[in-house]
């Protein structure tokens, strides 16, 4: 084989990879605008949605709290694990519309559809309000911290609902 047979055939390797390349980022841009997340009725997106905010609230104040850091910084890092599991889960709660019209939460949206996609399915994030839920019950060592309690409450009932959505339990759109 020549010199000049090889580079050839390295150039039309390349190319070939190159193309391949580039034919697997346009079928991933077109999958992303096909991304599907179960949702169900209105009222029960609506309990969602808020409950989470709700939940990102209560841990906001513990957040801002710097002896909180001081004293048990282990805590102060589930705080944080807590607050993004919050905000993450309003996202397949909001309308699609709310969540395209900023850019970087639809990008935020769509790793976390691709990588966690039990998150686009109801039953999947019922068992996450749930998690949640139990998460916040590590902080309630007595019935003085309420906040806590009501948050962890709120959060495994709405994981129920979600649960029950898919099996007929909540009436779907």
């Amino acid at each position: 084989m020549s010199a000049a047979t090889a580079s050839d055939l390295s150039v039309q390797a390349q190319t070939t990879g190159l193309l391949a390349k580039d034919t697997a980022v346009t079928i991933a841009g077109d999958l992303r605008g096909m991304m599907s997340i179960e949702q169900g009725p209105v009222f029960l997106r609506f309990l969602g949605f808020t409950t989470s905010l709700a939940s990102f609230g209560c841990v906001l104040f513990l957040l801002v709290n710097p002896t909180n850091l001081a004293m048990n910084p282990v805590m102060y890092v589930l705080y944080v694990y807590i607050a993004c599991f919050a905000l993450s889960t309003t996202l397949f709660e909001a309308k699609k519309e709310w969540i395209e019209s900023v850019g970087p939460l639809a990008k935020y949206q769509e790793m976390l559809a691709t990588h966690c996609s039990f998150m686009t399915l109801m039953g999947g994030r019922g068992l996450f309000y749930i998690f949640q839920g139990t998460l916040w019950l590590t902080f309630a060592d007595s019935f003085g911290e309420l906040v806590q309690i009501a948050c962890a409450v709120a959060l495994v009932f709405v994981g129920f609902l979600h649960l029950g959505a898919p099996l007929g339990l909540c009436h779907m759109r």
